[in-house]
């Protein structure tokens, strides 16, 4: 058991060194005006890389995957067509982003403080969006977590019950999310300093590409993916 315990420090700690997700939350902490809800995107991170776990753990990930590819298998066509035809829909919506965001910048270049003078208010992302995108980065994610894979396989060994399997799970997701939370508390420390003003003025800009950047790139990749497996089909029927 302590061996388990070990483990589960050492490959959660390698596990949490994640500069990405680092980088991403300083892009939200630095656009949101409520720092505190920056919680929520912690959480989500958290609890979808727990819930993810658990699902590997009792094969239910396996079984969808399963599912998953009957239904591909099943009706190619109308798979493979809703992929191209929402990969269309995503990179359309992705270049009007693009473009909006652009006229946007440049009207705001112009009138960057109000007559007040005071500057911009920040972004308002709701606590459910920030939830959300921590979910949702944490899924993208979880195919590169080979610690994690490692640990789960180490925990199946162990044949524990579900309280204990539980147990180590959340120490696992502490240990992952704890640079994120020293992230959270460094941050709102050094808040008004001259560093964090010029840094949150630099992310402020970039954040406005980057939603229409990776719907754009989201389409791009379904298109293709739907396109060249109906090219594979229409290879196989002639």
């Amino acid at each position: 058991m302590w061996l388990l315990l070990g483990t589960t420090l050492t490959a959660s700690f390698f596990d949490s060194l994640n500069p990405s997700a680092i980088a991403q939350q300083m892009l939200l902490q630095a656009m949101v005006k409520k720092k505190c809800h920056i919680w929520f995107f912690i959480l989500g991170i958290g609890i979808a890389n727990l819930i993810m776990g658990l699902a590997i753990y009792y094969g239910i990930a396996a079984w969808v995957s399963k599912l998953l590819v009957k239904i591909t298998n099943a009706y190619p066509l109308y798979v493979y067509g809703a992929a191209s035809i929402g990969g269309i829909a995503l990179f359309a919506v992705g270049i009007r982003l693009i473009i909006k965001t652009g006229q946007g910048n440049a009207d705001s270049n112009d009138n960057e403080y109000e007559e007040t003078g005071n500057i911009k208010a920040p972004a308002q992302l709701s606590p459910v969006s920030l939830f959300v995108m921590g979910a949702a980065f944490c899924m993208v994610e979880l195919t590169s977590a080979f610690p994690y894979f490692g640990f789960l396989a180490l925990l199946t060994g162990y044949h524990l019950l579900f309280p204990l399997a539980l147990f180590f799970m959340m120490i696992y997701n502490f240990m992952y999310t704890l640079p994120l939370i020293l992230l959270y508390f460094g941050y709102n420390k050094m808040q008004g300093t001259a560093a964090i003003q010029k840094l949150e003025r630099v992310l402020d800009k970039v954040s406005s590409y980057i939603v229409p950047v990776v719907v754009s790139l989201a389409g791009i990749f379904c298109v293709f993916y739907g396109a060249t497996s109906l090219m594979e089909i229409n290879v196989k029927i002639i």
